[in-house]
């Protein structure tokens, strides 16, 4: 019951999620205003997700891979995206220098040892959300004195990285994977995905707003 409990709801952010990608896809006032990597960023988190949901639903427990995919995707275009918003060159040079290092790092670890692909890696998940949270937060505090784009995103974007951080680290992989209390955990999760999205949708209204 639980598993359905938990599983239910996580359909309920990934319909959010797909809403959410379908307005900025099709609202074309809105969609002219959105950075290409920011779209991309959508339609790539909707295909893992669909992904994992389906994986999960016909052999549950056998999706955790999925969460490289996840993970990854969101290194790679949200860098990017934070790299063409901030406008500091030293920044946008360390933002690519951090991802081809990072990207480096991964392919060593899964070249090194193959079978901790189908594992949740810790350090890939707490060092991506760790590296995203950093330059959300920095363009957040260089840009408090205006009005800007994808602020109630980047906002959104920490407090569900954060969150993935807290159930992830070290001290907690134990209670993620144990049958019994991961249950609490996952909805803790879902409840962040929920708000993320809540910020998303505010993104949008807000590009949808301006003239």
């Amino acid at each position: 019951m639980n598993d359905i409990i938990a599983f239910s709801l996580s359909l309920v952010g990934l319909f959010f999620l797909i809403f959410n990608t379908i307005l900025f896809f099709t609202k074309k006032n809105v969609c002219v205003k959105t950075k290409k990597t920011f779209l991309w960023y959508l339609f790539s988190l909707c295909i893992i997700e669909i992904t994992c949901h389906v994986i999960g639903f016909l052999s549950f427990g056998n999706n955790f891979f999925i969460s490289h995919f996840y993970f990854y995707f969101q290194l790679i275009f949200i860098s990017l995206l934070y790299k063409d918003l901030i406008l500091n060159q030293i920044i946008k040079k360390t933002i690519l220098i951090v991802l081809v290092l990072q990207t480096l790092i991964l392919a060593g670890m899964y070249f090194k040892n193959p079978n901790s692909f189908w594992e949740f890696n810790v350090y890939e998940i707490i060092s991506i959300s760790l590296i995203l949270i950093i330059y959300a937060l920095y363009y957040i505090f260089s840009n408090l004195s205006t009005e800007h784009n994808y602020f109630n995103f980047s906002i959104g974007l920490v407090l569900y990285l954060a969150c993935s951080i807290t159930i992830f680290s070290s001290g907690n992989l134990e209670l993620v994977l144990c049958k019994d209390p991961y249950i609490d955990i996952w909805i803790f999760n879902i409840l962040f995905f929920f708000i993320f999205q809540v910020f998303i949708l505010k993104e949008f209204l807000f590009l949808q707003s301006k003239k």
